[in-house]
């Protein structure tokens, strides 16, 4: 019974992240690539001074199709206790994270977001592990 609980609350966790996280990434990445300026999200415009970015374009898509719609498909697995749906959600949690290290490199730490969400993908990562070694 115990067991059971505990494989329902990594699951049901890692749905509910992979879902917010995606749903994050799907919105800000349209406004970026909608608007590559960046006034729409009240970016600086010397934000990208120090990156290899001249807008806001790249890296909307990039956030668009990885931590949006990626990991949109990683809860959907998720939910449906897709065999593959820890290593999914590794692969994803471990890509956020290297979204932030790379963005804080480049543009500096510059809001808490950008940590909670290194944060939000060593959980992710982390839940991916319990997963796989429990066959959630």
């Amino acid at each position: 019974m115990q067991n059971y609980f505990m494989k329902n609350l990594v699951q049901r966790s890692q749905a509910v992240l992979q879902l917010f996280v995606g749903l994050g990434g799907v919105v800000c990445g349209a406004i970026m690539i909608g608007n590559p300026s960046g006034t729409l999200m009240q970016f600086p415009p010397d934000m990208l001074k120090e990156s290899p970015f001249r807008d806001f374009l790249i890296p909307g898509i990039i956030l668009f199709l990885v931590n949006g719609l990626g990991q949109i498909v990683a809860g959907v697995l998720t939910i449906r206790r897709h065999p593959h749906a820890g290593m999914v959600g590794a692969v994803f949690g471990l890509g956020l994270m290297i979204w932030i290290f790379v963005q804080v490199n480049m543009i500096g730490g510059r809001n808490v977001i950008q940590y909670s969400y290194f944060l939000f993908g060593v959980i992710e990562t982390s839940l991916s592990f319990l997963m796989n070694k429990n066959q959630i």
